[in-house]
């Protein structure tokens, strides 16, 4: 009976199909993810522009979010992930196409990565909200949003041992091409559904109005107020671990991309541990205080990962990392779109993929000039102590919200 209510979401038909191409899809985005990072190392064995490439692959959520999730409460979600879905598409071979045509140079490479962030800005939020149409009871919504967040950490767990195998064989060129293809997947399940008319927002007018509404029910809200903080410390500090990997194959492990895929793929597999987890729950009971408790046990994982220059160790520290984002993360985004009204879902869900993905370029950004200023290990232990203080200190406001959650199940 338990695992059957871990997968009660597949009961919906819409549902598995999304499951199945975004899939395939997320596995492709991580071979890119991967596959850039190494090229652009690769080519110029700078950190700061590893930075830069997460900078420019993840930044423009943190402006584009909120507008995305405005255009996900106001216009019908099928369309605009099918728009963002293609456009990613097309990024994703045409990048593809320069590599392997001998132009991949780091300003080109620059420059497609920030088209994909653009792009990616605006499908996310709208992809989120997209699970409420998929999945209308909201009891059911609850396990999707934790299956979803499996999906996506299977994807982290398998994507980058695909491009390590990928890249040991091929090339960057082809990883690219690789991923172009998957959106074919999503692209064509999202094509089948057949979905209900969900009545779009229409009491605010203005694009401002409705913007400035969704900040103030933020604001007013303490659910949002006492969680969004605990996503971003684990963004901002803890998520750019990736930035930093290609160096600490290299310069500590003196190893390869097969190295890296693995190493990356323990936090996926950590990852896809918190969301197993998450998704055999019942209801959001608790759910706070697991979420400080996550983020308290991702930055004390990093700060060990920045002393440990044993391999096995390493790939159990990036375990806990792995678990300790995730679990952070996903658990906020079940608590937030389970207790949100409709016609502010997407809003609120903009705002929260802005805090979970847009301050990660920040970090990431940070995190690159930071090792080349004071070292890798320098970076990694500073940022899981900020971490896990930050995650401490806002204990109480969790534990406050959880006693409310508690009185209202």
């Amino acid at each position: 009976m338990r695992h059957a209510a871990a997968l009660r979401a597949f009961r919906h038909r819409n549902f598995r199909l999304f499951f199945v191409g975004q899939g395939i899809s997320i596995i492709g985005t991580w071979v890119q993810t991967i596959a850039l990072s190494w090229l652009m190392y690769r080519l110029t064995g700078s950190p700061i522009l590893l930075g830069l490439t997460t900078f420019l692959t993840q930044a423009p959520i943190l402006l584009v979010g909120p507008f995305s999730g405005l255009l996900s409460d106001r216009f019908e979600r099928k369309r605009l992930l099918l728009a963002a879905q293609s456009l990613l598409m097309l990024q994703a071979l045409v990048l593809g196409t320069v590599v392997l045509s001998g132009y991949g140079s780091p300003p080109v490479l620059l420059g497609l990565a920030l088209a994909q962030g653009l792009i990616a800005a605006t499908d996310t939020p709208v992809r989120q909200a997209f699970l409420s149409v998929m999945v209308p009871d909201r009891n059911e919504l609850l396990n999707a949003i934790a299956l979803n967040s499996l999906l996506m950490n299977s994807g982290r767990l398998v994507g980058p041992t695909v491009a390590g195998l990928l890249l040991a064989f091929t090339s960057e060129g082809v990883c690219f091409l690789v991923n172009g293809f998957s959106y074919l997947a999503v692209i064509a399940a999202v094509r089948s559904m057949r979905l209900p008319q969900v009545p779009m927002a229409t009491r605010v007018a203005g694009v401002r109005a409705g913007l400035l509404e969704g900040v103030h029910f933020a604001l007013e809200s303490p659910t949002v107020r006492t969680l969004l903080p605990l996503v971003m410390l684990a963004s901002f500090f803890a998520s750019p671990y990736v930035t930093l990997m290609p160096v600490i194959t290299r310069e500590v492990f003196g190893a390869g991309p097969s190295t890296l895929g693995f190493l990356v793929g323990a936090a996926g597999l950590g990852g896809l541990a918190a969301t197993a987890w998450l998704a055999s729950r019942r209801n959001i009971e608790g759910l706070p205080l697991a979420s400080a408790a996550a983020c308290v046990i991702a930055g004390l994982c990093l700060a060990g990962l920045a002393g440990s220059e044993n391999y096995p160790l390493s790939l159990a520290l990036m375990f806990g990392t792995g678990f300790g984002i995730i679990a952070t993360a996903a658990s906020t985004n079940m608590i937030l779109q389970t207790t949100v009204a409709d016609h502010m879902r997407g809003r609120i869900v903009g705002l929260y993929t802005m805090s979970f993905l847009g301050l990660a370029p920040f970090g990431g950004l940070w995190a690159g000039f930071s090792a080349s200023h004071f070292g890798v290990r320098a970076t990694l232990a500073s940022s899981g102590v900020a971490c896990a203080l930050g995650a401490l200190a806002l204990r109480a406001s969790a534990r406050r919200l959880a006693r409310s959650i508690s009185g209202q199940q």
